[in-house]
């Protein structure tokens, strides 16, 4: 009986709106206004202008619905206390906020309230779903594989599509949907045929995630004509990345190597921006794409390609001609980069000294004689000799620069300057040093971190 006068004094408090018989200054509640509707992410809560006392706060809290009261647990954040139902709320369900009792502060002095706040959750509206666009627009001609775009107002039940959805003459085709359904993309098996009107229909039958049907039936037309070739991939080719010039092209992509890029050639001018969408390379490579003309498409890798991987390039069936044609066949190709790993054969100096050297342990210590003249005219000569060829000044210029000495002990030696460089032929450099110091003292030899000795002076 008292569960009954209690849900007849809710629903009497619904009717009325907010009602609160106190002052409310140091409260603030969510939901707050008459019928107020809160959304999914929406926080219910109780914010205090006061340190209040967690259990009597508690206490005077609490939502309703038609059958009495619903359950939940608090949490608080600081002086402010969420509530969270042990079920979502009921879209289109009217409940009711009551706040109502004596709440304690920490001070231990009392604050009434009387809040009432019937309040709905996720008013669900039921709006039919309509066909708001078609791509190409209704009337047009399409060509060859054109595919046809159909876009909704809302969210689609997909499967709807078997039994409301039809083309006459009847077509075999591919269906895809963007990842809101709200998207039909359209391509046929094969290609239109030739001067004919073509159908789309939609029935009621087709109908919304929500299983509403479709406000009206609805039928688009379009006309097939050709007179275009289908688009091809002729060739994918090497091309030496010289500041975006590419004056030598291989054969296919197996002598590809360091940042070269790679160049398309298609048989029919393309629609620039499908046909870049449409290219990938695996694994993925930071780069940037450029056409030198409507047929070909250059992809300019940002870093080097990687040895001993093996890429592959794809270019799929939705890379388009200017004519709106699409690619005849999916595209792939795969290649594993022409790259030496960089290695130092060896490191030349006096024979006396156990040179020339083959093998490098970073902890070998190796004696050299640097003979017995006042600072700074010890002199040393060491030639350097690589397993790859070097051909432009700035790769020259990058091995020099990564061959270091340093002096080790004691503390304060000072590294020994460069006297003179030359380089004979492309694999092999010769650097002579002076400034070493006799009798003892210790260096490191550093070889573009590819290898590194102890030099020790005698």
């Amino acid at each position: 009986m008292k569960k009954i006068i209690s849900v007849i004094l809710s629903l009497a408090c619904l009717s009325c709106g907010v009602v609160d018989f106190s002052p409310s200054d140091s409260i603030k509640v969510n939901p707050s206004k008459y019928n107020q509707v809160i959304g999914k992410d929406e926080e219910i809560y109780v914010k205090f202008g006061f340190s209040p006392d967690h259990v009597s706060a508690q206490s005077a809290f609490e939502i309703q619905d038609t059958d009495g009261r619903v359950g939940g647990i608090f949490k608080w954040n600081e002086n402010t206390m969420f509530f969270q139902p042990d079920k979502s709320l009921e879209p289109a369900q009217r409940y009711l906020l009551k706040y109502s009792g004596e709440v304690a502060d920490t001070s231990g002095k009392g604050h009434k309230y009387n809040i009432y706040t019937p309040f709905f959750y996720q008013i669900k509206q039921s709006v039919k779903p309509t066909v708001t666009k078609i791509i190409p627009s209704e009337g047009s001609i399409i060509q060859s594989q054109e595919r046809v775009a159909f876009s909704f107002s809302v969210p689609m039940a997909m499967t709807s599509f078997i039994k409301g959805f039809s083309i006459s003459p009847e077509t075999e085709y591919i269906e895809e949907w963007n990842e809101e359904h709200t998207q039909m993309i359209l391509t046929p098996k094969e290609m239109w045929k030739e001067h004919q009107v073509y159908r789309f229909s939609f029935s009621e039958a087709v109908s919304s995630s929500d299983g509403i049907p479709l406000a009206e039936p609805k039928t688009f037309c379009l006309y097939s004509s050709s007179g275009a070739e289908l688009p091809a991939v002729l060739s994918v080719d090497t091309a030496l990345n010289d500041s975006l010039s590419y004056p030598l092209l291989l054969a296919g992509l197996d002598g590809i190597k360091n940042n070269d890029a790679i160049r398309i050639s298609f048989s029919e001018p393309m629609d620039m921006a499908e046909t870049e969408d449409a290219l990938s390379i695996s694994p993925d490579i930071t780069g940037h794409t450029c056409w030198t003309d409507d047929y070909t498409l250059v992809f300019v890798p940002d870093a080097e390609w990687q040895g001993d991987t093996l890429y592959s390039v794809t270019i799929d069936t939705s890379a388009k001609s200017r004519k709106g044609l699409l690619l005849t066949d999916r595209f792939e190709t795969s290649f594993t980069p022409d790259i030496t790993q960089l290695k130092l054969l060896s490191i030349e100096g006096k024979v006396a000294d156990g040179f020339p050297l083959s093998v490098f342990n970073p902890s070998q210590e190796v004696d050299i004689d640097v003979g017995d003249a006042l600072l700074p005219e010890n002199t040393y000569t060491f030639s350097f000799v690589f397993n790859h060829t070097f051909t432009t000044a700035a790769e020259k210029e990058q091995i020099y620069s990564g061959i270091k000495i340093k002096g080790i002990f004691p503390p304060a030696l000072v590294a020994p300057k460069v006297m003179s460089m030359f380089w004979s032929g492309d694999s092999r450099i010769q650097i002579t040093y002076t400034g070493f110091v006799p009798e003892g003292r210790i260096y490191s030899l550093d070889v573009n971190g590819l290898e590194k000795i102890i030099l020790r002076t005698r």
